[in-house]
């Protein structure tokens, strides 16, 4: 019985950091984008900023994956405002990126 309980411990440590370990290093999946991905375009689409920065070439990069009809869902939830993301500005980085997501303009959002 003690080394079931041994067997037992060491799998739960170990299916722990296999699954922390990602979220750790990079954030957690919102759309497709990880956490510290969106941290990499914030700038570009803050609130109340004037003139907005064009986003980086990592921003761009970490949108590659991204689900923008998520994004559309998420437009008026809070959680963008969270990151003092402007979802006006959000939906334009598509585009900016010029990602194929982008393809199809309004009709994606």
């Amino acid at each position: 019985m003690e080394s079931y309980t041994k067997l037992a411990i060491i799998t739960m440590v170990l299916v722990t950091t296999l699954v922390i370990e990602p979220m750790a290093t990079n954030g957690f999946l919102i759309c497709g984008v990880t956490t510290d991905g969106l941290k990499t375009c914030q700038p570009a689409v803050a609130k109340d900023v004037d003139p907005l920065p064009l986003p980086t070439p990592e921003c761009c990069a970490a949108l590659q994956d991204a689900d923008v009809p998520c994004f559309c869902k998420l437009k008026d939830s809070s959680l963008l405002g969270t990151y003092n993301i402007d979802p006006e500005h959000a939906m334009e980085l598509p585009a900016k990126c010029k990602l194929p997501q982008a393809r199809g303009g309004d009709s994606v959002v």
